[in-house]
């Protein structure tokens, strides 16, 4: 399951933290802080915005790298 926690994800710093299998957690300097999916498509790295951390729960967000598959 996923290595961030609410307490981690609402108290990130600015950066990159991964959550496993692809789940980011973005945080901006600006403390803007959104979900992205990291995937691989074709030998083609690309990013898929998943929204904002306020307008999605963690817990849910936490099993979508589990529904794709490339």
């Amino acid at each position: 399951m996923g290595k961030l926690t609410v307490v981690g994800v609402r108290n990130a710093k600015p950066g990159r933290h991964t959550d496993g299998l692809g789940l980011y957690l973005l945080v901006k300097p600006t403390l803007t802080k959104s979900w992205v999916l990291r995937l691989q498509i074709n030998k083609e790295r690309c990013d898929l915005g998943l929204g904002s951390v306020t307008d999605l729960r963690a817990r849910s967000v936490g099993i979508c790298p589990h529904s794709f598959s490339c």
